[in-house]
């Protein structure tokens, strides 16, 4: 790792995500892991991402699926399920439920997936030509589609907000903490709508407009 800051926020980022979905972290474990350059679990997940931004590796499925099979490869050390290994890393092929909703259909999921992907190639090009608030309101949507395709068995929530990390990193803008303690008031709420999102994500972003 570069900066004691990158480290801090790193760790805060990874526990409150873990959080949101339940899963307690020791922060001090977190920043060891981080210091020492972890290669899996959900430390290896981001550190993986920050590296693929560094090198500015263009998206791809690969890197949306390696980032969850690192997230859910070492989950069970802190007290979750272990996940087999062949839904690690490849999209599930049963039914979930999010929130009472069903998402979408296994048989769907390839072409669901290679769509959304494209999109966000698609933005990588353009982004640089972007204003903030812009970016921001396409990364909010993508993270929306996301959450809402729920491609894998487990670790969506995890995998979609590091994604966005990524997604951050890439278009030259200031990540934000997904906190958890206001989960039910502030973030999930916004899952019934796209707009919803966009606001959420510009609330959070330093430096984004906050007038759409």
């Amino acid at each position: 790792m570069d900066t004691k800051h990158e480290i801090d926020f790193l760790a805060r980022f990874i526990c409150a995500s873990d959080a949101i979905e339940g899963i307690t972290d020791d922060p001090k474990l977190v920043r060891r892991q981080l210091e020492r350059g972890a290669k899996r679990g959900h430390v290896g997940a981001l550190l993986y991402l920050k590296d693929a931004v560094s090198q500015r590796t263009p998206f791809a499925q690969a890197l949306v699926q390696r980032t969850q099979s690192l997230i859910v490869s070492e989950q069970h050390k802190k007290g979750e399920r272990e996940i087999a290994p062949k839904y690690r890393g490849n999209w599930r092929d049963c039914d979930v439920w999010i929130g009472g909703r069903k998402g979408a259909s296994p048989a769907y999921l390839p072409s669901l997936m290679l769509e959304w992907t494209e999109k966000v190639v698609c933005w990588q090009a353009r982004s640089a030509g972007w204003g903030a608030q812009e970016n921001v309101a396409q990364i909010a949507r993508f993270h929306f589609e996301y959450e809402h395709i729920h491609p894998f068995v487990d670790g969506n929530g995890r995998s979609g907000r590091a994604l966005v990390y990524y997604m951050y990193r890439f278009a030259d803008l200031t990540p934000f903490v997904f906190t958890a303690g206001d989960r039910h008031e502030t973030y999930y709420p916004c899952f019934r709508d796209p707009s919803k999102m966009v606001d959420y994500f510009l609330g959070r972003t330093v430096g984004a407009p906050k007038d759409r």
